[in-house]
């Protein structure tokens, strides 16, 4: 090995052929993404960038970078890593979704060839079929695909940049004793930090930082170790911290609080082993990915079935960890990353296919593992890497599918609801996409169906009738129906507040102003 290369910020085990394979894989990479930079803004990233002037406003900057955005009522004050990287790219690309579509393929690109470098370091160069296996299930899985193809989903992706940039940080902090030691220490930590301040499942970073040194650290530098893994974890309780004191206490952006699964902290433990088994299913069976789901999605898993999946799943990966730390490793990045959005503690969306993100690199490291302990076999190992290479064909098909349902509103919404026939969130965005591309019938009728699953008290439904009414001529019908939702909801009565709550867009706002207005010259 050459000395430029063995002090670099490469792991000492990294070789001219490990970097070609670092970057052919960033490459392919990137390459099966290639149809997401001509996808419009789909989801919030339709609200959050056309429909907000905050990121748009460079006057923002210093706010985001101080992280003052904590305290400030807009919308993902609390994943200001998140707000700067979507600020970068309004500078270049103003309004137009090619250059953020950019930045989201290569963040992916780049999370492949980061977690090539770390299974280098953990397995070594020899292993480079198993090393590029690993690497490539993380980079052509389409459960990644809402995270890459959707720009407001970018959170995922740099969370995993960063927490994947710490642990090989702290991997040369490591490995060198001299004066640049510290500085590699530093920017480790300000990885870790970065990483939550792009999204709350950050904070396993000093988890899994704290569990590589327990694996492969060098005992005889334990003092240096424990000093990085505490600052680690220090300053990630400080943002914490903010993060939940500083915002206010009445939002304009957050209507309503989340709540737990089944009403209370008790009904969690009945719901979530379900949701694992479920997501668990869709690594190995990823064929109806939808980007919502509903409790109808998960309803055929059984409680008992979801805790055998689970038990078989763990066992597996024990099974492996057993024979190599590395799968053990892996395991742990698996549960732990799926640990903060796990319902223990409210959130809005209970079950997402972003979920899986992080925690794939975990998936990556086993099945890397599993072929590196079947290596002594030959036949088992040649099979391995056969059934590999046909299941990635597979997932790069899946995923160049997957990324046409996030190319506009429209083929998302149909992809949703025949994927969750039962979701009433899907049910009325098709509605409203149904109105932008000037569809009003097929429009009045989808909110009729969203309707009709909510049993009429879904307010948005209620609203997007009445919008497509409007905009169809029926004055009257559109009257009625934006009653109907200030009945549920007298936030409805305020257009300006529903555009600040990212509820519908400046457009149908005016619209909404306009039937209101009406509706008030009416009343007596």
């Amino acid at each position: 090995m050459s000395p430029r290369i063995s002090e670099s910020f490469l792991p000492k085990r990294f070789l001219r052929k490990d970097i070609l394979l670092a970057i052919g894989i960033g490459i392919l990479t990137f390459l099966i993404y290639l149809p997401s930079l001509k996808s419009g803004f789909v989801y919030d990233a339709e609200y959050q960038i056309l429909n907000n002037d905050y990121i748009h406003t460079a006057s923002n900057f210093y706010d985001v970078i101080s992280f003052r955005v904590l305290g400030s009522d807009v919308l993902d004050n609390n994943r200001p890593v998140q707000l700067f990287s979507l600020m970068l790219d309004s500078l270049f690309s103003g309004y137009q979704p090619f250059g953020y579509h950019l930045t989201n393929i290569l963040l992916h690109s780049f999370n492949a060839v980061l977690l090539v470098i770390l299974l280098t370091e953990l397995l070594g160069g020899e292993q480079r079929y198993a090393i590029a296996c690993g690497a490539l299930v993380f980079a052509l899985h389409p459960v990644n695909v809402e995270v890459v193809a959707e720009v407001s989903s970018r959170e995922d992706a740099l969370t995993t940049f960063f927490v994947l940039s710490g642990l090989l940080l702290a991997i040369k902090f490591g490995s060198v004793c001299n004066r640049r030691k510290w500085l590699y220490a530093a920017a480790s930590v300000l990885a870790f930090l970065l990483a939550v301040g792009a999204k709350e499942t950050g904070i396993v970073g000093p988890f899994l930082l704290c569990l590589y040194w327990l694996l492969y650290g060098s005992r005889e530098r334990k003092r240096d170790w424990v000093i990085l893994i505490a600052s680690a974890f220090c300053m990630v309780q400080i943002f914490l911290y903010a993060r939940f004191a500083l915002p206010p206490v009445v939002s304009r952006v957050f209507l309503h609080s989340p709540t737990y699964l089944g009403g209370s902290f008790s009904h969690v433990f009945l719901y979530q082993p379900r949701i694992w088994a479920f997501l668990i299913k869709n690594i190995f069976w990823p064929f109806q990915l939808s980007a919502d789901y509903v409790p109808q999605n998960v309803a055929w898993i059984t409680l008992p079935a979801a805790i055998a999946t689970i038990v078989v799943f763990i066992s597996a990966q024990i099974g492996i960890g057993w024979k190599n730390r590395t799968a053990f490793f892996g395991a742990a990045i698996f549960w732990l990353a799926l640990a903060p959005v796990s319902n223990f503690i409210p959130i809005y969306r209970p079950l997402a296919d972003r979920f899986l993100y992080l925690p794939m690199v975990g998936i990556a490291l086993s099945v890397a593992t599993l072929l590196v302990v079947a290596k002594s076999r030959r036949l088992l190992y040649r099979s391995l890497i056969g059934v590999c290479i046909l299941s990635l064909c597979v997932l790069a098909a899946l995923t160049w599918k997957r990324e046409a349902a996030f190319e506009n509103s429209l083929n998302l919404w149909n992809d949703t609801t025949v994927k969750s026939p039962f979701s009433v969130t899907a049910q009325a965005n098709l509605g409203y996409a149904l109105i932008d591309s000037g569809d009003y019938q097929n429009a009045i009728a989808a909110f009729q169906k969203a309707l009709n699953l909510s049993k009429g008290t879904f307010p948005d439904a209620w609203l997007g009738g009445a919008i497509a009414l409007e905009k169809s001529g029926q004055y009257s019908g559109a009257e009625r129906s934006l009653q109907k939702a200030i009945e549920l909801d007298r936030i409805y009565a305020q257009p300006q507040k529903l555009l600040e709550a990212s509820i519908i867009t400046r457009e149908n706002a005016l619209t909404a102003e306009e039937i209101n207005t009406r509706i008030s010259h009416k009343q007596p």
